[in-house]
C-alpha cells in the first residue's frame, strides 16, 4: 500500500520528530494548508503562469472577480485588484462548523469579518488576512479536474501549496497568536525566524521593519531536483535563483515563489 506524505511525515524522524510537532492548545486546532489566495491585476495572466509552470487546472471560475485553481492535494485562489500580493490564507480544521467559526471568533474578541456567507475572516497583527477552513473543502471539484486532465503539459507538476511565509514585525507576538487561534505548534525559531507546523505543509513567519502579506510562497513539486528545475525553468524563459537545495523564482506579478520537494519541511 503507498505511503501518503501526510502518514511519512508523521512517522518519519522518529520519537525526536514526534516531539517537536507535538500539538499546542489552541482555540481551534488547524491542521493542513487549504489555500492561499493572490490578488493580481490580470487574472487571466496569473492564471495562465500558474497553469504553464505548475500545471494548476481550474475549479472554479468566478469572471472577472477571480479563478480558483486545484493542485492535488489544496488549491491556489487568484482575485481581481489593483495591486498583486497574498490576499489571505486558509488553514484547515477536520470537520470544521464554517458557519459557526464567526461567533466563536466574536467570542473570544478575534473582530472576524464576513468574506463570503458563512466563511469568516480575521486579521493577524500585522494585518495579514487568513480564515479558518474545513480541511478538504473543494476536495471534490479538484479530484474531477485531475480526472479530466490527468497529465497537463506543464514545465512542472504542482501537488499543493507546500507553505505560505509572511513578513512580521514581532516574530515572537505572531507565534503566540498563530498558536492562541489556530494550536500551531513550533518546528524551530530563531530571533528573527520562526516556523510552525500544519500537518504535512506549515507556516513560515520572518520578522521585518514592514510586516504584513508573504514573504514568499512555496508550492511542492513531482520529482524535485533544484538543478533539472532551474534548466527546465531556463528553457521557458524564467530566470530562478538556488538557495542550498531550494528554488526561487518571480512570478509573472513579481511575487516570489519556490518549489521544493513534497517533503520539504524546515
Amino acid at each position: 500500500m503507498q505511503t501518503t506524505r501526510r502518514e511519512w511525515l508523521a512517522t518519519a524522524g522518529g520519537l525526536a520528530f514526534a516531539g517537536r510537532l507535538k500539538a499546542v492548545e489552541g482555540l481551534f486546532h488547524a491542521t493542513s494548508l487549504n489555500h492561499i489566495s493572490l490578488t493580481v491585476p490580470d487574472v487571466k495572466s496569473a492564471a495562465d503562469f500558474y497553469s504553464r509552470v505548475l500545471g494548476t487546472r481550474i475549479i472554479q471560475d468566478m469572471g472577472s472577480r477571480g479563478q480558483m485553481r486545484g493542485l492535488k492535494r489544496n488549491y491556489l485562489a487568484l482575485f481581481q485588484g489593483d495591486e498583486a500580493g497574498l490576499n489571505h490564507f486558509s488553514p484547515g480544521v477536520d470537520g470544521l462548523d464554517e458557519a459557526g467559526v464567526g461567533a466563536i471568533l466574536k467570542q473570544h474578541g478575534y473582530e472576524p469579518f464576513e468574506r463570503a456567507p458563512n466563511i469568516w475572516a480575521c486579521l493577524d497583527p500585522d494585518g495579514t488576512q487568513n480564515h479558518l477552513s474545513e480541511t478538504m473543502r473543494r476536495e471534490d471539484q479538484v479530484a474531477e479536474a485531475y480526472r479530466k486532465d490527468p497529465r497537463p503539459d506543464s514545465i512542472l507538476h504542482g501537488v499543493d501549496v507546500n507553505h505560505v511565509a509572511l513578513r512580521v514585525t514581532d516574530v515572537g507576538r505572531s507565534v503566540e497568536w498563530y498558536q492562541a487561534l489556530m494550536g500551531l505548534n513550533v518546528i524551530s525559531r530563531s530571533g528573527n525566524s520562526a516556523f510552525l507546523g500544519l500537518g504535512p505543509n506549515f507556516l513560515a513567519l520572518f520578522q521585518r521593519r514592514q510586516g504584513g502579506g508573504a514573504d514568499h510562497f512555496c508550492f511542492s513539486v513531482e520529482d524535485y531536483d533544484p538543478d533539472v528545475v532551474r534548466e527546465k525553468l531556463a528553457q521557458h524563459g524564467i530566470d530562478s535563483v538556488r538557495r542550498e537545495d531550494r528554488t526561487y523564482f518571480k512570478d509573472v506579478n513579481g511575487l516570489t515563489v519556490q518549489v521544493a520537494a513534497e517533503s520539504h519541511q524546515p
